[in-house]
């Protein structure tokens, strides 16, 4: 079949989305079909541009292609005869994320109606599609409970996963991700102050806002952690990130309400180690089962260091956990051969 994968881009910001969009392209292709990755450019600032774009793809036409796979909003508006979904989240702000710290629609005349345009047009459009597809179980709960859809859960393999390996259980927590509020690597530096061993912590993404990034390093400022604390405010190859992920004791993943396990709790596993996550951070409770693959605390920096203590002081639990936790992945048949045949079927 000919198939345009379409998701939205937001120039020179990446991150799992982009990720999988792409990997799930070049699979595609990978198993005889021929593949299109159709990037949406998307503004969500100022909020007026939100109606703007949802338009823009409601406008847009896709000829000579026999299915069309959507992925984010608003390029899951795309019209085509043929389409399924791999929901990767919904715009949450006009959801689950309204009165939280992390809502960017204010609550005024305006904001209230692009909220209502966002569900008027996800209650109509979504339906549309031949299928819903999902990447968690989080995902599908929420379409369900806001939006009256039932879908199908497909859980989002890596795409090299072969690459990563582990090289031994250092002294280091590694966090890489986008350096933003809803992922929390603050909570995380701010649990340094606590720490009652010699662990340290690697922090590695590119930040959102300026402010992001400044707030850790004020934090390690204002605490002397700048000999505990590495920051590298950047995106990092995959090189680096395999070589950082191999040498590490665990890794930390604490987003809020994140909507799937994330590819950097699959990242950790396939190198072995265990992954600290927080009881409210959403899909990660997939993989992350506390004392079995990782660490579930609730998310405050005091019991944070705990765990970041408990996992230094016994090293061979780092390795069982993080062992299991990739068997737990082979468990869940995680793989592109499941999501391909079920996204082309």
């Amino acid at each position: 079949m000919r198939i345009a994968v379409v998701n939205n881009c937001v120039p020179f910001v990446s991150g799992g989305a982009e990720h999988l969009a792409e990997a799930l392209t070049a699979k595609l292709i990978e198993h005889g079909h021929s593949a299109l990755l159709v990037r949406i450019p998307f503004r969500w600032e100022p909020p007026g541009k939100i109606i703007e774009s949802m338009l823009a793809c409601r406008l847009l036409q896709l000829p000579y292609v026999d299915r069309v796979v959507g992925l984010k909003f608003p390029a899951y508006y795309i019209p085509h005869p043929n389409k399924v979904l791999w929901l990767l989240h919904q715009f949450r702000q006009a959801y689950d994320l309204c009165g939280t710290p992390f809502q960017s629609l204010s609550d005024t005349d305006d904001g209230r109606r692009i909220r209502e345009a966002v569900v008027h047009a996800d209650n109509t459009l979504l339906a549309q599609a031949r299928k819903i597809f999902t990447n968690s179980g989080v995902t599908s709960q929420r379409l369900k409970k806001f939006n009256g859809l039932d879908s199908h859960v497909l859980y989002p393999p890596l795409s090299r996963w072969e690459h990563f390996f582990c090289a031994g259980y250092g002294d280091f927590i590694f966090y890489p991700s986008r350096i933003t509020a809803s992922k929390r690597q603050h909570l995380v530096v701010e649990a340094m102050k606590y720490v009652k061993t010699a662990v340290r912590l690697v922090v590695a993404g590119q930040a959102e806002d300026p402010a992001d990034l400044e707030r850790l390093y004020r934090i390690i400022q204002e605490n002397r952690l700048s000999d505990r604390v590495q920051v590298i405010p950047r995106f990092i190859t995959e090189e680096e990130k395999t070589e950082l992920f191999s040498r590490a004791l665990a890794c930390a993943y604490i987003p809020y309400d994140e909507d799937s396990y994330g590819y950097v709790t699959m990242e950790s596993y396939y190198s072995r180690k265990p992954v600290i996550t927080c009881s409210d951070s959403g899909g990660t409770d997939v993989l992350v089962k506390d004392g079995q693959t990782g660490r579930v605390v609730p998310p405050r920096p005091e019991t944070i260091a705990i765990a970041l203590d408990e996992l230094f002081t016994d090293r061979g639990a780092a390795r069982r956990m993080g062992e299991a936790g990739l068997d737990l992945v082979g468990q869940l048949s995680i793989t592109w051969d499941h999501v391909i045949g079920n996204l082309t079927a």
